[in-house]
């Protein structure tokens, strides 16, 4: 019998997907193949400075396969989720990526697709043939248009699995009723629902909408969760799988699990790691390259540390090394070499070369 279940704190009908599984554990590369699109949804989260034809592999920019191959290496991927902007608008870019990914590590190395463009049947036959493993079709403002529609129609033709992916927008219940009861009467694969969040870049227009946040320490859209339920509900005996995505799942499951796997292989002898996947370890920074040098003597016969046990940034002027070390010693080297140190300190940081710093405490 069919109900609603959970699922990592989400509810869901039916079954998640492979591609749903793998983000749920971190294990998803982020492709953002271009942030070029054309269907101008009112609530686009991309930001502004990224609606252009760049690509980024999660956080880092790229312009090449073998770097998006490093990203997905360092953080031990078994996937990818191709997104943007919209991937369709560069096909054979995305058709290069794929064919890549499965070149490198294999035909496992599932692959996911989202476009809210109509394509063709040519245009899907040589996305399969890369190797894609799935394709979520976004229909723009949830307009069920009949293009879209004949694309989902032919996109069931080919063996991989097809859904939609649509944001819950409180007052569109109708049309996301209409969206599912096409889904249903083709036979999609799925339907994912997500809660609509603000963002930097949607914040004014959803606010001239009247659609706020639903809390103070929350950029999910009021009423986009109530509705979600409403509708699974409706929806419970689905004979597809129906899946709401909160916006809180997105940060405490699945970016959360992607930094740890990727602090894991990222992170230093020295380095410890938080539960969210970020990076802790202190920086001394210094004048210039030869105080380095003084310091790190210092820290080698004085105080029995081996190469292991720090790294240097010559760009920076920084040596990095173990918090509690830090803590233990900050104070002697703070002293004697009083001319040479600007700072001593312990920080929190993503788990990337000049990644966010989240936390930060001077010694």
């Amino acid at each position: 019998m069919r109900k609603i279940s959970k699922w990592h704190g989400n509810k869901i009908v039916g079954k998640p997907t492979k591609g749903c599984q793998l983000c749920s554990l971190g294990a998803k590369l982020v492709l953002f193949v271009t942030g070029e699109c054309h269907s101008n949804c009112f609530y686009c989260p991309i930001m502004k400075e990224r609606r252009q034809d760049i690509t980024f592999a999660n956080e880092q920019q790229i312009t090449s396969v073998n770097q998006a191959i490093a990203e997905a290496e360092i953080m031990s991927a078994l996937g990818a989720g191709i997104t943007g902007g919209d991937p369709a608008v560069t096909l054979e870019r995305v058709n290069e990526y794929i064919s890549g990914f499965k070149k490198h590590f294999g035909e496992d190395f599932h692959c996911h697709l989202y476009t809210s463009h109509s394509l063709s049947s040519n245009q899907m036959k040589i996305l399969f043939n890369s190797g894609l493993d799935e394709i979520r079709f976004h229909p723009p403002r949830l307009i069920l248009s009949e293009k879209i529609k004949e694309s989902l129609k032919i996109a069931k033709s080919f063996d991989w699995g097809v859904g939609i992916e649509i944001p819950v927008i409180p007052d569109q219940r109708q049309k996301i009723i209409e969206i599912i009861n096409f889904a249903i009467d083709i036979n999609l694969d799925f339907v994912n629902l997500n809660e609509l969040e603000i963002t930097d870049a949607n914040v004014e227009i959803l606010a001239k909408m009247n659609y706020i946040a639903k809390d103070s320490v929350s950029a999910a859209v009021k009423g986009s969760k109530e509705l979600a339920m409403d509708i699974l509900q409706k929806f419970k005996k689905s004979p597809i799988s129906i899946h709401y995505c909160s916006s809180r799942y997105k940060d405490k499951t699945q970016l959360k699990n992607r930094l740890v796997r990727r602090a894991k292989n990222y992170s230093k002898h020295f380095d410890d790691i938080t539960e969210d996947g970020l990076i802790v370890r202190a920086k001394i920074v210094v004048d210039n390259i030869n105080s380095i040098n003084l310091i790190i003597k210092s820290l080698n016969s004085e105080y029995g540390f081996r190469e292991e046990d720090y790294d240097i940034d010559e760009k920076t002027n920084t040596i990095f090394l173990n918090w509690l070390d830090a803590k233990r010693i900050g104070r002697e080297l703070k002293t004697k070499f009083a001319e040479v140190i600007s700072s001593i300190e312990i920080i929190h940081q993503y788990p990337y070369p000049e990644g966010i710093i989240t936390y930060l405490e001077p010694l």
